[in-house]
């Protein structure tokens, strides 16, 4: 396993579904900062969820450095199941891999914080697999062991 491919994969695709996420939020409920404030829970609390305990900036920089954390955890998981199998095993196995992190994380995690009872739609089920879609795809693009194996 690449550890250096896992980093930059997991950082990628916890940025871009971060963004993403705040993207889609804001056109379509005007409320991009929701999804940062959710993933603030972890750290702060319920308290993060409301505007007036918890400044946006506050939940923005809380909500991503958790997000940015629990992405690279998951990157070096995938980046261990997914080693060596190429790109589009990349690219599907980690989309069905975040598919599997949206059970995980909603029913599971809805026990520990109950406000993320509420998140469960199909919005979060695709962001999730987009970002486990992006890390194993970039992951298995920036993978040096398996370059280097047929260099021989």
């Amino acid at each position: 396993m690449d550890k250096r491919a896992a980093t930059i994969a997991g950082l990628i695709a916890a940025i871009l579904s971060l963004l993403l996420g705040m993207g889609v939020l804001q056109l379509l409920h005007d409320n991009a900062f929701g999804l940062p404030r959710l993933l603030a829970t972890i750290v702060l609390g319920r308290d993060a969820l409301d505007p007036d305990l918890t400044p946006n900036s506050t939940a923005f920089v809380v909500g991503a450095a958790a997000h940015l954390v629990l992405g690279l955890v998951f990157a070096f998981v995938i980046s261990f199941t997914l080693h060596r199998w190429g790109f589009w095993v990349g690219l599907i196995g980690g989309g069905l891999f975040g598919l599997a992190l949206y059970a995980i994380n909603t029913y599971t995690m809805s026990a520990f914080f109950p406000e993320f009872y509420h998140y469960r739609s199909w919005f979060m089920v695709g962001l999730h697999v987009v970002f486990g879609a992006l890390c194993g795809g970039i992951y298995e693009s920036l993978e040096r062991d398996r370059r280097s194996m047929y260099r021989r």
